[in-house]
């Protein structure tokens, strides 16, 4: 079987160093070759990495498992029962050379980018030729399939933050060769700039993070009416009503997931699961049926991959675990845990609940045959309240279901303390734009409206405000733009949506305790 393997990823190399030949794997009808030969390649990749890295046949050793091991039975409960890796348990704890095949980095060609540090220090990531070619070729084919439909050449403008980090870098060095293209970073002022320079005769496809692109079409610089846009965004999730926020400036929008630990664009929005995701969003029992929103209290994204190089599983505490199936990696990941929420379902299980569900039109819609994969956000990014779990992405969906609220609030954060009897505190802060701060918003009656709208979305968070004690129950408040919690906000290269205090921090960000939730 393994030699079979190795023959066909000979094959695949050989004829996907162009763009054309490598859309014929993302072809419809081969959905279980897919399927079958990307798990395959994962376990010759765990052979491949437990032989040649030194850094994971130590993190094996550890946990008992041999570095030689044959599969016996079903291929996937064999490799779902190899250890998980994650940045603590094994990036942090070996150096790179150690992590890399044969214990040290190529003398060239490799290209290193960073982390943002979201969650800590950054870190560094090492990309060899191969993987940067892999990965050149996904973002190839998805501008193709956006670039093909469109009337007026386009024009490129990559907002996403440059220098070292990973998006930046991988988005401009993939694109150069085939389109027009301007790296400028999360700048509003040299977007607008440019396009007012060159003028309305390009489609302009702006990529950068969602509350950016938001901030950017609300700037009345410009007569957006007059411009042709394509939004792509990633980093983090979005509501419909968000999207249709875009809408109103752009005629798409799609997001990709990815991450820097991993590769960017690893899967990607498409017509047919933006619709899928219209279609749960309007029916609670389809939305039971095929997904957890029920459970984590949030609407997850809906995206397609390519299993021939990706396997993405699920773990029993709900968190995606990745594994990147090219062998020619330099540091290879496997069954990596990026601590995010989610789960995969291939199309021919879900096609038949589509069906039953009277959607015929959305089957039809369907070209990819490529597995779906749900996302909920981070699951190390949430906090606890009295046995609740609140996840930002819940409190997002909130402010982006209402238009107001949209209109008038910039960021937000989950804010959780001790305080000094000991007790385990939330706050809820949101961050009022600049034109909101002039002219305020209702914020009593909202602040009922945003408690209210998360004990529906979240029935343990529900559950937890009718048992809580008095004076534990959540503070909401509103701040003027750039004080309070959010006087720092601009100086990292992302928002941060949840926040671990001690009480003594909450004076000196002049945290506003004074609005506690009612039952």
């Amino acid at each position: 079987m393994f030699a079979f393997v190795w023959a066909q990823d000979a094959v695949v190399r050989l004829f996907t160093r162009s763009v054309h030949t490598h859309k014929v794997l993302l072809g419809p009808g081969i959905e279980p070759l897919r399927w079958t030969l990307g798990r395959w390649r994962a376990w010759r990749t765990f052979e491949f990495a437990a032989r040649r890295v030194p850094a994971y046949r130590a993190f094996l050793g550890e946990r008992g498992t041999p570095h030689k091991l044959r599969p016996k039975g079903d291929l996937s409960a064999a490799f779902a029962a190899l250890p998980e890796m994650d940045k603590d348990s094994y990036i942090k704890r070996w150096p790179i050379p150690e992590r890399s095949v044969g214990g040290r980095l190529p003398r060239r060609g490799v290209v290193v980018d960073e982390s943002s540090g979201s969650s800590g220090t950054p870190t560094s990531w090492v990309r060899g030729p191969d993987e940067r070619l892999a990965t050149r070729q996904l973002l190839q084919v998805g501008f193709w399939r956006t670039a093909r439909t469109l009337k007026k050449q386009p024009f490129v403008l990559n907002a996403f933050s440059l220098g070292a980090w990973a998006t930046g870098m991988n988005v401009t060095t993939s694109l150069t060769e085939v389109t027009m293209i301007k790296s400028i970073g999360p700048d509003r002022n040299k977007i607008i700039q440019t396009m007012a320079e060159f003028g309305t005769d390009y489609t302009y496809i702006i990529l950068s993070y969602p509350p950016f692109l938001k901030a950017l079409f609300e700037d009345t610089r410009l007569d957006w009416e007059q411009y042709d846009i394509v939004a792509a965004f990633g980093g983090e999730g979005i509501s419909e009503n968000m999207r249709a926020h875009i809408l109103r400036y752009a005629h798409s929008a799609f997001g990709s997931y990815g991450a820097s630990d991993l590769e960017i664009n690893i899967a990607i929005e498409t017509d047919y699961t933006v619709e899928l995701r219209k279609a749960i969003a309007a029916s609670p029992k389809l939305a039971k049926r095929i997904t957890k929103q029920a459970e984590y209290g949030v609407m997850p994204m809906v995206f397609q991959f390519n299993p021939f190089d990706y396997l993405i599983e699920t773990n029993e505490s709900g968190e995606l675990v990745v594994t990147i199936v090219r062998k020619q990696n330099i540091n290879p990941r496997i069954r990596y845990n990026i601590h995010d929420r989610g789960h995969v379902m291939r199309i021919r299980e879900l096609t038949p609940i589509l069906e039953e569900f009277g959607l015929h039109r959305l089957v039809r819609q369907q070209f990819l045959d490529l597995p779906l994969l749900f996302h909920y956000g981070r699951s190390d990014l949430s906090v606890d309240y009295n046995g609740a779990v609140v996840a930002p992405d819940a409190l997002r969906d909130v402010i982006y279901g209402d238009p107001k609220l949209l209109q008038a609030v910039e960021n937000h954060r989950l804010i959780s303390f001790e305080d000094e009897r000991g007790d385990r505190q939330l706050h809820i802060a949101l961050q009022l734009t600049d034109a909101a701060t002039a002219v305020p918003i209702d914020e009593a009656a909202y602040r009922t409206h945003i408690i209210a709208e998360l004990r529906a979305l979240n029935a343990d968070f529900n559950n937890a405000i009718l048992t809580a004690p008095d004076h534990t129950m959540p503070t909401v408040a509103f701040y003027p733009h750039r004080t309070g919690p959010f006087s720092g906000d601009g100086r990292k290269l992302k928002n941060e949506y949840v926040w671990q205090l001690e009480a003594a921090d909450l004076a000196e960000w002049d945290v506003d305790l004074s609005h506690p939730a009612e039952r």
